[in-house]
């Protein structure tokens, strides 16, 4: 099983619980604090959005859960 994150760099993952820092895609600056959140199994979850202090911009946190083709 894989997870994948937009707006956010994976520190670590335990099965569904995923330990992320928020990444911004228009300037890359990554906050230097660790957030927590459960995704459920095979699907998605938008979490909790932010505005970057390094450039304004305003993104969504979304992190998906699929199982990887072999």
């Amino acid at each position: 099983m894989a997870i994948e994150m937009t707006g956010g760099k994976i520190v670590n993952e335990r099965g569904t619980v995923v330990t992320f820092r928020q990444k911004c895609d228009n300037c890359g600056h990554v906050y230097d604090w660790n957030k927590t959140t459960i995704v459920p199994a095979y699907s998605s979850r938008k979490v909790r959005p932010f505005t970057c202090e390094a450039c304004g911009h305003y993104q969504e946190v979304s992190v998906r859960h699929f199982k990887e083709q072999a």
